[in-house]
């Protein structure tokens, strides 16, 4: 497939995009370094989802907040303005993601029938920055775009969704060992040219740097379809940000938000 450079330039601008549609801001209130509270606006009418964010279903009401490192973004539905206003104002950048103001955040959202998720970090990588791991002796992989030679721990890759993050897989590589797969990266199209990766190995093939090189392998492949790659881990998964690293990403923005847990 035929691909334009995914450069560290692409790559900021399309997160910026992202980010600022997702906290209703400008670009310019992620980066001055202050922490703003910013009235949430609405879905897209067809879609459910923000205008120029991911294809996530936007939960009703809306809580979300946001650091590229340089100040910060919260964003909240209307009727949630009278208690967060107050509980942001004036903090900074590592104030505002403290864990009095997180417990105070999860207890209103919980009255709301929704839980609180994060802060995560989410991690980004250019073309420029990507290294190259091949698979460890003893194994091989393969990029594919069908349902075959599916296991255990690729299924759980499509069952770890959270609420609302109703996009769909596009294109995975399998580790293969002697015995067939153990283990696999996947990549969901989050949004307009913006791919978040998932990796699964089953655990008694962990250690060996198959994470590596699945990581490799899928990032090439998400540049190969012209996409932005993105990794999500979470705060205390050291492992999985070694790989990161590793391969080339760097922390791009850290995030923590609400969606509703209830059965539909």
């Amino acid at each position: 497939m035929m691909s334009s450079p995914i450069n560290r330039a692409r790559v900021q601008a399309v997160i910026l995009d992202m980010l600022s549609a997702e906290q209703y801001c400008g670009q310019d209130d992620l980066l001055d370094g202050l922490v703003h509270v910013v009235e949430a606006g609405p879905t897209d009418p067809e879609g459910g989802w923000i205008p120029g964010g991911r294809w996530f279903d936007r939960p009703d009401p809306y809580f979300s907040m946001v650091s590229v490192g340089v100040g910060g973004v919260v964003s909240a539905s209307p009727e949630l303005m009278p208690w967060v206003v107050p509980l942001f104002e004036g903090a900074d950048r590592d104030q505002m993601m403290e864990p009095v103001r997180i417990s105070e955040v999860s207890t209103h959202m919980a009255e709301h029938g929704q839980k609180t998720f994060g802060p995560f970090p989410r991690w980004v990588c250019a073309e420029e920055d990507l290294r190259e791991y091949s698979a460890p002796t003893g194994y091989s992989i393969e990029i594919r775009d069908d349902e075959d030679d599916r296991h255990v721990v690729m299924a759980q890759q499509a069952a770890s969704r959270r609420p609302g993050e109703r996009t769909t897989h596009q294109f995975r590589v399998v580790a293969n060992g002697s015995q067939g797969p153990v283990g696999s990266a996947g990549v969901t199209a989050d949004g307009d040219g913006l791919y978040q990766i998932h990796i699964a190995i089953t655990e008694e093939h962990r250690g060996r740097g198959l994470g590596r090189a699945l990581t490799y392998a899928i990032t090439r492949a998400t540049f190969d379809y012209n996409a932005v790659p993105y990794y999500g881990t979470t705060s205390v998964n050291t492992w999985s940000m070694r790989t990161a690293i590793a391969c080339g990403f760097h922390p791009s923005w850290v995030h923590m938000f609400a969606r509703d847990v209830r059965p539909g």
